[in-house]
């Protein structure tokens, strides 16, 4: 009795756990066409930097509900959105185009900095506010990039002095050689 108990427990558990998981019945409302950024690639520190998200798509739309796209821009980092705007597409939202723009304040360091750009559709008036259509990481070089880095190898650096060394002690000997020749007498 207690094993079927706890079986049904279990399947009940699996059977939410799926239907939760699932997406909403609508949700393939909207099919995107295109989502696509421009950004500066490098930024000073400390430095406001505006970011475009161009969206097109298609969408079934009866002209009842409302229709806005929604970009959150999300530090990779800490995890922290940074800036939330939205741009109207209206009540016909069957084939659009539209531009969000964003502003973000660079890092105070100098660093590869990740951002993540989430673009959302949103319906108003339906039982579900928002649509993710993309989720894409863009990266800003704050300040300069950095030189890289070569670690200190004192064998190596040894070897490579001897070798200078070496030639520039040849080179020398070289030089007297062809600079003044011997002159031998038979």
């Amino acid at each position: 009795m207690k094993v079927h108990v706890a079986v049904c427990v279990i399947l009940i558990a699996v059977i939410a756990f799926l239907i939760s998981s699932m997406p909403p019945a609508n949700a393939t409302l909207c099919q995107k066409t295109a989502v696509s950024f421009s950004y500066p690639r490098q930024a000073s520190e400390n430095q406001v930097v505006r970011i475009s998200s161009m969206v097109a798509g298609s969408c079934v739309s009866d002209g009842e509900d409302y229709f806005a796209v929604r970009v959150d821009l999300v530090d990779n980092f800490t995890g922290a959105i940074l800036e939330s705007n939205s741009t109207p597409i209206g009540y016909d939202a069957n084939n659009f185009s539209v531009t969000v723009w964003n502003a973000a304040v660079t890092p105070k360091s100098n660093e590869s900095w990740p951002v993540v750009v989430n673009t959302y559709l949103i319906q108003a008036g339906a039982t579900s506010g928002k649509y993710l259509l993309n989720e894409n990481t863009i990266t800003i070089q704050v300040g300069d990039i950095p030189l890289p880095e070569f670690p200190f190898n004192p064998p190596y650096a040894l070897a490579v002095a001897l070798i200078t060394a070496a030639l520039l002690t040849y080179g020398n000997r070289s030089n007297r050689k062809t600079r003044f020749p011997r002159v031998t007498t038979k």
